[in-house]
């Protein structure tokens, strides 16, 4: 009777310690990469990663006189034509926000895009031309 008490008692404390797992956090971004005219548009979205290569078509930097810069890319991809990613300026008393944002060329991006879900992402543009 004692050891079965005990053995009760042992299973309730251990199913006590047996706590689900947590959710790890994965990682999420849009990038897109730039060497010379080449380009990586990348996604990561739940910690999976697509990328689409493509050619750079043109690129624009304008510096206007209160110090603001207005940078613009266009590349073209396979899967998903022409993309522009344009800057945008926020000048607020807290100082200045630059983000950059995807718009595709054409109304709508073609189905088989593979970085369609970025859209209505933020982008970090990493240029290592020189």
């Amino acid at each position: 009777m004692q050891q079965m008490l005990i053995t009760v008692v042992l299973l309730a404390l251990l199913s006590g310690c047996a706590q689900p797992q947590l959710d790890q956090p994965r990682a999420n971004g849009t990038f897109l990469v730039i060497e010379n005219t080449q380009a990586w548009v990348v996604l990561v979205a739940d910690g999976k990663k697509v990328e689409e290569p493509g050619t750079v078509v043109d690129s624009f930097w304008s510096t206007n006189s209160s110090g603001g810069t207005a940078v613009s890319y266009v590349v073209e991809t396979a899967h998903c034509g022409r993309l522009q990613w344009l800057s945008e300026h926020a000048n607020a008393a807290d100082g200045l926000t630059t983000r950059m944002s995807l718009r595709p060329t054409s109304n709508a991006l073609p189905g088989n895009c593979v970085i369609a879900d970025g859209l209505s992402r933020i982008w970090t543009v990493l240029d290592y031309s020189s």
